[in-house]
């Protein structure tokens, strides 16, 4: 019993879910998948330029086998890479799991993106000196 005999009434939890339109979900995946493309494109020109300045190095062997013949090579083949997953995602996009590998991805480049940003400002702050 509460306060003054007063007993809460437990009432069971309402959700709302609203169903999206289909141009709204066609809308939502296409800004996703521009997302995608403009993250993984900072996310190669952030390690470029680190490699470039010898403060950091490429833990994926494959792309380090490809900076070291050609940063051109590097990013060419790092923007090709995502570029066909994302397309193959945008192909199957019907599915729910190409949906969720969609948005685990912006949210994983959006995540490499925000650590460049912090490493870069800890280089402009002579944290590495």
């Amino acid at each position: 019993m509460g306060a003054m005999g007063v007993v809460p009434v437990e009432r069971p939890l309402a959700v709302a879910v609203r169903v999206a339109q289909p141009g709204e979900r066609e809308s939502s995946l296409r800004a996703q998948l521009l997302a995608l493309l403009v993250l993984n494109l900072l996310d190669a020109l952030f390690t470029m330029t680190f490699l470039h300045m010898r403060v950091a190095e490429e833990a994926n062997p494959l792309m380090r086998a490809a900076y070291a013949g050609s940063p051109l090579l590097f990013l060419v083949l790092k923007l090709f890479l995502v570029h066909t997953g994302a397309t193959l995602l945008w192909v199957n996009r019907a599915a729910a799991a190409a949906r969720v590998a969609l948005a685990s991805g912006v949210g994983l480049y959006a995540a490499i993106v925000v650590y460049h940003c912090s490493f870069a400002a800890r280089l402009a702050a002579g944290a590495f000196h």
